[in-house]
């Protein structure tokens, strides 16, 4: 009796120590996968930076119209000249010394338009003040004179390019690519969005499947504690071989060797799903997520011929390579520009008055009063076009590089379709053979139990279908989350992840 109680404290020990899976103090949270995957939309970290990029790109584009801001400054200033007296050779009288000051204001605004023109208005007031000496003139009639007046001017100059620089300049082009990279932020926060929702998909499968693992070798140590429990009743009335106990033995604790090592891999999983659904781990560390949804089968009909379409016409990475194949498009637009030679309009239309008083100088300035004018034609080129040219060849070479890897990535996504088709088609197969082969192991060793409770079998032979029984349910939960998991990633690669989560982008 003594040895039969320390024998079940001996075989209980383990088994209780194997049953505290998690620490004390671990809450459980129950989860689906929508909700694990409505957390991870919103907390996970990548995205969070992918958004700020896709914000970054934005802000890009809104600055690069700051170009056609126009300029505006005032300027005010003071001037004073202390001129000396000298002489012309071609005028009889010498130059009187003076001393000068002249004050002068006035607003200036410049800018450009994006075709290419170019303005620049300029108003100035101004006012001056001389004192001559006469002192050395024996007819002057006094030895000093004050002279003032007020002046005002306006001035309107514009510059068009006819040739180069016209249809695309360094700034529009500059608009352009900014533009083209703005969608391809956001395709690419899609297509990370993609990534994650797949991530959580996998991560949620991957969860479920090591629970049902532990389960699996919780069952199957259950079944050899009660194996080796019989085995030493057995071997202690006489019916078995010591040698029977032992092999009992050594399977009960390679059983809890697996067992613990499933129990690792749950950890494991549960740390790499938290890790997707929020950007605060330390919130989750004493959570235990606990999946609701079952890996249950669903059969979905696959089109082969339908996942291609949808994959070539919706998978966000391949929009991204088409729109770098249509920003090496501006590029080469602008390379091909800058072959021209400069052909500039230029015109100008100013006026200049001086009058007694500083408002009438300024309306007769604004009324173009006393104007002047001029235009023309500005042409320069270089006489060899090596750079251009060179620049122009090297822009088309990377477009035809951006349109290869288009190709090269439609090919890819292409055999990307096939495979996780075809991988759905055999994976639920799977499910069947499994669920069959697991049934039979069930039924195989309960007849082997049998037989050996009337002393037709041997301990070897039930110890091989019970290991045979737990090969078969682990198999078929792999069967289950693995049919799961090519579901998900087949979404995946026809690029309908979001889709058949009914998710919707928004920035």
């Amino acid at each position: 009796m003594r040895f039969r109680m320390l024998l079940a404290v001996v075989l209980a020990s383990p088994l209780m120590a194997a049953g505290q899976s998690n620490p004390p103090g671990t809450r459980i949270r129950l989860l689906s996968l929508d909700e694990c995957i409505e957390m991870a939309v919103s907390r996970n970290l990548d995205l969070q930076i992918q958004r700020a990029s896709a914000d970054i790109a934005q802000f890009n584009l809104d600055g690069s119209y700051g170009v056609y801001v126009p300029q505006f400054s005032f300027s005010a200033r003071h001037d004073y000249v202390s001129q000396p007296g000298d002489f012309d050779v071609d005028k009889e009288n010498p130059h009187f010394p003076y001393q000068l000051r002249t004050d002068t204001a006035g607003p200036m605004l410049t800018g450009e338009l994006p075709i290419g023109l170019s303005y620049d208005f300029k108003a100035l007031a101004g006012r001056k003040d001389a004192t001559s000496d006469f002192s050395s003139d024996p007819n002057a009639s006094a030895p000093t004179r004050r002279t003032n007046n007020f002046f005002a001017a306006t001035d309107l100059t514009l510059k068009q390019h006819l040739l180069r620089d016209f249809w695309i300049d360094q700034n529009r082009e500059l608009i352009l690519v900014r533009k083209k990279n703005v969608k391809i932020s956001e395709q690419a926060l899609q297509f990370e969005t993609m990534k994650t929702v797949l991530a959580v998909e996998l991560a949620y499968y991957d969860l479920a499947a090591a629970r049902e693992q532990v389960r699996v070798q919780e069952k199957a140590l259950e079944l050899k504690k009660q194996f080796v429990a019989e085995t030493r009743r057995r071997v202690e009335v006489g019916d078995l071989p010591p040698l029977d106990s032992e092999q009992a033995e050594t399977q009960f604790q390679n059983t809890l060797t697996a067992l613990s090592v499933a129990r690792e891999a749950l950890f494991t999983r549960e740390n790499a799903l938290k890790a997707l659904i929020t950007d605060s781990f330390i919130d989750w560390a004493d959570l235990e997520p606990l999946p609701s949804d079952s890996l249950s089968p669903v059969k979905e009909e696959i089109n082969r011929t339908e996942s291609f379409r949808k994959a070539l016409s919706g998978r966000p990475d391949l929009i991204q390579a088409r729109l770098a194949v249509e920003r090496s498009d501006v590029t080469v637009r602008f390379r091909k520009n800058q072959l021209f030679p400069s052909l500039d309009v230029l015109g100008r239309y100013g006026s200049y008055n001086v009058e007694d008083h500083v408002s009438t100088a300024m309306s007769e300035a604004v009324r173009f009063h006393d104007a002047d004018y001029s235009y023309g034609v500005v042409v320069s080129f270089p006489l060899s076009n090596l750079k251009e040219r060179n620049d122009y060849r090297a822009s088309k070479a990377n477009r035809w590089i951006a349109e290869l890897e288009l190709r090269k990535a439609e090919q890819q996504v292409l055999l990307q379709v096939a495979d996780f088709v075809n991988r759905v088609n055999l994976r639920f197969d799977q499910i069947g053979s499994t669920r069959q082969a697991r049934t039979y192991a069930e039924a195989a060793l309960a007849a082997e139990e049998k037989k050996l409770q009337n002393g037709l079998s041997t301990s070897f032979f039930v110890l091989q279908l019970q290991e045979a029984l737990t090969a078969a349910r682990t198999a078929e939960v792999e069967a289950l989350a693995d049919y799961n998991r090519a579901l998900a990633q087949l979404g995946f690669a026809e690029g309908s992840t979001l889709e058949r989560h009914r998710l919707k982008m928004e920035r």
